[in-house]
């Protein structure tokens, strides 16, 4: 089977293939104006060949702060109503679900003209929130974990306790001292002791970077979520291939 993952973020996007279960290299495309995102975006999902290519499965994540976190029981509401708190990034948006297995659902929107042109391209591709692709691939286990994912300048933020999931959340962090305070603050709000709880790090927050060695010094517990620096740093986007589809996720709806 060959299958491509797609990761896309603010800055551009990376992809991946997967071919007899290895993985090739990690490729990037960042765009060089943010005001034209989606135009430099489709240009290269058109050009590239290597994404022309003819796939048996295609995983598409988005890291998108244009979403909510919703129990199941109110998936029938309207999606724009889930998200009337949150801004949309683009002028056109189309609504997704992304459901995790927790009796919740991520809702979430993102660029009409990209969710077009992936249909465009791909049969049927799968397509996620990144909080559902991190909360499918970490470890569940554990009195009290904090995971801490940073994908360019996006830190997400999930605390298992007992199992079960108590918190989500993602946050633009431009600086180091950012990624800091957003960790701190969260653990702070949910009143945690950081000397007891275990936090685990994922993406670029690699046990070498100089955040990581700070983190160390405010919480007592600190250890990269995987011994693999290249996966650890790909953490989301290689983990793309273990989600699966449910059935709530095939409702889309444009805004």
């Amino acid at each position: 089977m060959n299958e491509l993952n797609l990761l896309f973020y603010k800055e551009g996007f990376s992809f991946c293939t997967k071919d007899a279960g290895k993985y090739s290299s990690v490729s990037h495309f960042k765009v060089s104006h943010f005001s034209k995102w989606e135009e430099e975006v489709l240009k290269e999902l058109q050009i590239d060949l290597r994404l022309r290519r003819s796939f048996s499965k295609v995983k598409v994540g988005f890291i998108s702060s244009f979403f909510n976190l919703v129990p199941n029981e109110y998936l029938l509401e309207n999606p724009e109503d889930l998200l009337n708190f949150s801004e949309g990034e683009f002028e056109e948006n189309t609504l997704l679900k992304s459901s995790n297995s927790n009796d919740s659902t991520f809702v979430f929107g993102t660029s009409q003209s990209i969710i077009h042109k992936l249909n465009e391209l791909y049969s049927h591709p799968e397509i996620y929130h990144s909080g559902t692709c991190f909360y499918h691939s970490i470890d569940k286990s554990g009195d009290e974990v904090i995971h801490v994912n940073l994908n360019h300048h996006n830190l997400e933020v999930l605390i298992m306790r007992n199992s079960e999931m108590v918190f989500y959340n993602m946050f633009e962090t431009l600086t180091g001292e950012d990624i800091l305070f957003y960790t701190l603050f969260t653990i702070e709000q949910l009143g945690i002791n950081a000397q007891k709880a275990q936090l685990k790090t994922y993406g670029q927050l690699l046990p070498n970077t100089k955040v990581f060695q700070i983190l160390k010094k405010y919480i007592r517990h600190v250890h990269a979520g995987l011994k693999e620096e290249e996966f650890l740093e790909n953490f989301t986007l290689y983990n793309l291939s273990k989600c699966e589809l449910s059935p709530v996720h095939s409702e889309e709806k444009k805004l």
